[in-house]
């Protein structure tokens, strides 16, 4: 009787379709290169972190602003409140960081005033930041990366304004918290581990409910890589007929729900120019699309199992108890106000939103767009999963600040690395990369003073210099001014970005 193969380390998409061969196993090695890079990384990175640990911080509240406040609070008295009378929903699903937060100080019995909190946080956050590595080069060694594609996923991850400057100057954020998480969710989906990868799904859904339906899609939808278009896409309606829904139901929503219609008229004017802004990136990005998605949506019913559907719906209706049995005061969740909120400040200015999040995620942004078509194809290789949160990702990019979607964020760098893995990437280019990483992450910039630390108290004189130097992280209080050229600045480096991707295919074709 002849024995079964030796198990043998497969690519991520047999893997998943659980393929077998007779191929001899591979040893698990590293290059010593590969090594010392990582360590270089590591060590440059705990360079620039400790910089900013000891370096400004919010200058009001004892270092709390907004949401802050309340994640501070929570720090103090997670216990009792929980106890008592709950968090709400929203509340609920990003409490975990802080919950930690308070454990940790009762445990060591360590007095929770302000100052202590903030020191606290921040060590937590270093924590997150190198479960976030750790999971990072996890990832790169699953996928057998290559030292240079390893430094530039390095670089585009974690050489940004998030993490070089927003989360030191700011440590009451769930959102580094949430990047770490999505980085495992990826890791474990990669080799399709169930049990992890549902764990930290659960897990992380009190940090971001974006990890639960990224978990859910991940664990129900097949990983089978998407049909594409043969030949080219043909020529279609589709892209403006989807381009001009979203322009509607967008309009439908600025001048129904959001108040549009009560700005001045040169407001509504640049408003309407922004949609259709909206609309020319949506035929932009669907003209570039290659999946078949016809061809996608037969092979889906065909894949997807009933049971395992079945069972994800039982465990999402069971999650959501759960956090309804832990919740309490969920009334507001429900009103009108809560909806005007959602698209309070968005789309002020044409493509504003990309400008924001180009400057939160640097080179991530700027390559994913510069090699769309790529980017795209590569998509829809990872499966349905994939192409569904990065659908739901742009729609909610829309109206929701860079930092909330900090969960799937590890999910867009992963596909974007594999779009770029067919490119010689030499030492010298990394460094620029690295450089213009940075440059753009502005984190060697300093923002304290008292016009900021006024405006942060009561709002006054929002567009002075001082003011925006911060506050041009939020497309919401972005001026024209500072919208123009920040909006000029990228062009310019996409455009060389664009230039070293051109002569490098042509002298592939030579």
């Amino acid at each position: 009787m002849t024995s079964l193969p030796t198990p043998v380390r497969y690519t991520l998409l047999e893997h998943r379709r659980g393929a077998t061969d007779n191929r001899t196993p591979q040893t698990e090695y590293r290059q010593p290169t590969t090594t010392l890079r990582q360590l270089f990384l590591i060590v440059f990175l705990i360079l620039l972190v400790f910089l900013q640990i000891n370096g400004e911080k919010v200058p009001v509240n004892h270092g709390a602003i907004e949401d802050g406040i309340f994640y501070r609070e929570a720090g103090v008295s997670f216990l009792e409140v929980i106890e008592e009378q709950g968090y709400n929903l929203i509340q609920l699903t990003h409490i975990l960081p802080f919950a930690l937060l308070n454990l940790s100080f009762s445990a060591f019995h360590i007095v929770k005033d302000q100052e202590a909190l903030q020191h606290g946080m921040l060590i937590w956050q270093v924590i997150y930041l190198a479960l976030a590595v750790f999971w990072y080069f996890r990832i790169t060694q699953k996928l057998r990366t290559k030292t240079p594609l390893m430094t530039l996923g390095f670089i585009l991850f974690f050489f940004n304004f998030a993490w070089l400057k927003e989360v030191w100057y700011h440590p009451l954020t769930p959102d580094l918290a949430a990047f770490a998480f999505g980085m495992g969710q990826v890791n474990y989906f990669l080799r399709y581990e169930k049990f992890k990868l549902g764990m930290i799904s659960v897990l992380g859904t009190f940090v971001s409910p974006l990890l639960l339906i990224s978990g859910l899609l991940m664990w129900v939808l097949p990983g089978d890589k998407l049909p594409l278009f043969e030949g080219g896409r043909p020529k279609s309606a589709f892209p403006v007929i989807l381009a001009g829904s979203v322009m509607v139901l967008l309009g439908l929503l600025g001048w129904g729900l959001w108040n549009w219609g009560s700005e001045p008229i040169l407001n509504q004017v640049v408003r309407a120019v922004a949609l259709i802004g909206i609309g020319g990136l949506v035929i932009f990005t669907a003209i570039n699309n290659p999946i078949d998605l016809d061809l996608a949506l037969v092979q889906l019913r065909k894949r997807t199992k009933p049971d395992k559907l079945n069972k994800a719906i039982m465990g999402l209706l069971g999650v959501l108890v759960l956090l309804y049995l832990l919740s309490g005061n969920n009334s507001a969740l429900f009103s009108l106000t809560l909806l005007q909120e959602i698209g309070d400040g968005s789309m002020r200015f044409p493509l504003d939103f990309l400008v924001q999040f180009a400057l939160h995620w640097g080179l991530l942004v700027l390559l994913g767009f510069i090699n769309l078509s790529r980017f795209l194809q590569e998509l829809g290789k990872q499966g349905w999963a994939v192409l569904i949160i990065f659908w739901i990702g742009s729609a909610l990019a829309l109206v929701m600040n860079p930092g909330s979607l900090a969960a799937w964020t590890p999910l867009v760098g992963l596909v974007l690395m594999k779009s770029l893995k067919r490119y010689r990437w030499e030492n010298k280019e990394l460094l620029m990369a690295g450089l213009l990483s940075l440059g753009i992450s502005l984190s060697w910039l300093s923002v304290n003073s008292d016009a900021l630390a006024d405006w942060m108290l009561t709002g006054n004189n929002p567009n002075s210099l001082a003011v925006q130097i911060w506050a041009i992280h939020d497309a919401a209080r972005i001026t024209i001014i500072a919208y123009g050229l920040i909006g000029v600045s990228f062009l310019t480096i996409s455009y060389l970005l664009w230039l070293r991707k051109s002569k490098y295919q042509r002298s592939m074709v030579g």
